[in-house]
């Protein structure tokens, strides 16, 4: 009678004591998503790392700031919901499915070029 042969997997070895400030950066470097934007007529286009594309427009009413700085606390989630008011709950949704540091990277370079077009307009 043949007995069950059991195998064990191969035990990672890690090196914590040569781990160094300089191995930190590398590694954090490399663990960015490459997450690119570009803008067309008035409307803030990312394209994530896996090549999904996400467009959110760059003209906003007050009423529409009011209501997503009164409900969301994080630039994530304003940015969700204004994904959501633009292109419904699936698009809401696919994108909370996400990456959550691609997530932010994205929402934070859209409020960064939504803050450039508002200091665009009062140049000095």
């Amino acid at each position: 009678m043949a007995t069950p042969r059991k195998t064990t997997a191969p035990v990672l070895e890690y090196d914590f004591d040569s781990w160094s400030e300089e191995a930190e950066e590398k590694a954090i470097a490399a663990a960015v998503p490459d997450v690119k934007y570009i803008i067309v007529e008035k409307r803030f286009i990312g394209r994530l790392a896996d090549g999904t594309i996400v467009e959110a427009p760059l003209s906003l009413s007050l009423d529409e700031v009011d209501e997503m700085q009164a409900e969301h606390a994080t630039p994530v989630d304003q940015f969700k919901s204004i994904l959501k008011k633009v292109g419904g709950e699936k698009i809401a949704s696919e994108f909370s499915s996400r990456d959550m540091v691609e997530g932010a990277i994205l929402a934070e370079k859209y409020f960064r070029v939504l803050q450039r077009v508002q200091q665009a307009a009062f140049p000095e």
